[in-house]
C-alpha cells in the first residue's frame, strides 16, 4: 500500500472521529438542557452550564476537524504526487509535532480527575459538584477519542516511517 493510501486512511478516521465528537457535544448540550428542563433537584438543575460547557468545547472541536480534513483529504495526495519523499518528510514532522497532544490530554484528563476527587471530598455545594462532574465526564471523553486518535496516528507514523526508509 502506497503512503498516501495510508494517509486517506488517516484522514478518513479523523472525520469520522471529528463526526463522533460533534454528535457527543451536542448530546452534551441536549443533556443539559433536560437536567435544567426537566431535573428536580439542585445538584440536577446546576449541570445545566457545565454541561453546556462541555458541549460547546467538543462541539468546537469536532467542528474544526470536520473543517480542516476535508481541505487536508484534497492538498495532500496533490502534494505526494509532486514528490513522494518530501511528502513522507512532512508528515514525519507533522506527526512528530502533535504526538506530544496525547501526552498532554492524559495529564490534563489526570488533573481533572483529581480536581473532581478534590471537589467531593471538600465541598457540597451543587455548582462545584456539578463542575467536578462534568470534568471527569469532560476528561474521560478525552482519553476516549485520543485512545483511538493515538492508535490510529501510531499505525500511519509506522507507515511513513517504512516508506522514508524505502
Amino acid at each position: 500500500m502506497e503512503l498516501i493510501q495510508h494517509t486517506i486512511s488517516w484522514i478518513k478516521g479523523e472525520l469520522f472521529e471529528a463526526k463522533l465528537i460533534v454528535a457527543f457535544g451536542i448530546i452534551t448540550i441536549i443533556a443539559g438542557f433536560l437536567f435544567w428542563k426537566i431535573g428536580t433537584t439542585t445538584n440536577a438543575k446546576a449541570l445545566f452550564i457545565p454541561l453546556l460547557v462541555a458541549g460547546a468545547i467538543y462541539s468546537a472541536i469536532g467542528g474544526g476537524m470536520l473543517y480542516s480534513n476535508p481541505k487536508r483529504m484534497v492538498e495532500l495526495p496533490q502534494i505526494y504526487q509532486k514528490d513522494k519523499v518530501e511528502f513522507a518528510k512532512l508528515e514525519k514532522k507533522r506527526v512528530d509535532d502533535f504526538q506530544y497532544g496525547y501526552k498532554v490530554s492524559k495529564i490534563v484528563a489526570t488533573v481533572f480527575f483529581l480536581a473532581t476527587l478534590l471537589i467531593f471530598w471538600t465541598t457540597k455545594n451543587p455548582t462545584w459538584l456539578s463542575m467536578g462532574i462534568v470534568l471527569t465526564y469532560f476528561a474521560l471523553a478525552g482519553l476516549v477519542v485520543d485512545y483511538f486518535s493515538q492508535e490510529r496516528a501510531d499505525i500511519y507514523y509506522k507507515a511513513i516511517l517504512a516508506e522514508i526508509q524505502s
